[in-house]
């Protein structure tokens, strides 16, 4: 066996020690859309959440995928059965404690080659110190203070997507967003790859206090129309140019995407339902 061989095979048996250490953790069996996960029992859910499906969808096929805000692991492992096999997922999680949690649960179901974990706080730039508020691995973290009643801070450094993508040299097609009501920090420092890679943009616009998803709406369609986006909003499935349309809601989930997208022509073949 060459050194090349070698090196590979230890890889393997260190991947085959973790799983072993990981199945002695307490663990529960999890059904997902169809699929069984072994996971922490700290990822137990009762069901998919509503957007879990629509995310299956739009992964299949993929070959790089960016799951900003993964928290445990779950949409991860969702969509990296959909996607190319040999596609990979970056997994972006603030919390030090989720992120145990995705790998645990990533080497758990054999995807530890597909699937890489980013301990930051994604928002517009690069370097900046600002604080995080969070509750061990909830899924209301976020940098907004006393959202979901988290008010202890813990001062984190940021991370643009631009960034990161233009040092690893990868070129994301789907790029889920679910940062509890970060979402246009992460995506005004996406500008870049929006207009050189076109991926898709899955968001879920939130509301807290005074910020309103009219708001939020109307500043995410300034911020798609320079690099020729649309804006779809998935429980209609229409495209959206006026944010009065999100009237009334505190929570929802919006699909962007390049004018040129092939989506745009298919949306009523997009399984919404529960969005």
């Amino acid at each position: 066996m060459d050194g090349q061989g070698m090196n590979a095979a230890a890889r393997d048996w260190r991947l085959v020690g973790r799983s072993i250490r990981e199945t002695l953790w307490p663990t529960a069996n999890l059904k997902l859309l169809g699929a069984t996960y072994r996971v922490r029992r700290e990822s137990r859910i009762r069901q998919a959440e509503r957007d879990y499906a629509i995310l299956k969808t739009l992964a299949a096929g993929k070959r790089c995928v960016l799951d900003v805000g993964a928290n445990m692991g779950l949409t991860s492992l969702v969509m990296v059965g959909a996607m190319d096999p040999a596609g990979i997922i970056v997994a972006f999680e603030a919390s030090e404690a989720a992120c145990r949690l995705i790998r645990q649960n990533v080497v758990l179901n054999g995807y530890g080659r597909q699937i890489m974990i980013i301990n930051a706080v994604v928002a517009e730039r690069t370097g900046m110190t600002i604080d995080f508020y969070g509750d061990h691995a909830s899924a209301g973290s976020s940098i907004i203070p006393g959202y979901l009643a988290h008010t202890q801070p813990l001062s984190k450094t940021t991370l643009a997507l631009d960034d990161y993508l233009e040092h690893s040299g990868y070129v994301p097609d789907l790029i889920k967003i679910d940062v509890e009501g970060a979402e246009l920090r992460v995506i005004a420092g996406l500008t870049r790859t929006m207009l050189a890679a076109r991926p898709l943009l899955f968001i879920e616009l939130h509301s807290w206090e005074s910020a309103t998803i009219l708001g939020s709406a109307a500043e995410l369609l300034d911020q798609l129309r320079p690099a020729n986006y649309s804006l779809v909003y998935l429980r209609t499935k229409h495209v959206v140019c006026d944010p009065v349309a999100f009237a009334g809601r505190g929570r929802c989930h919006v699909l962007a995407c390049p004018d040129e997208s092939p989506v745009l022509q298919d949306l009523e073949s997009l399984n919404t339902e529960g969005l």
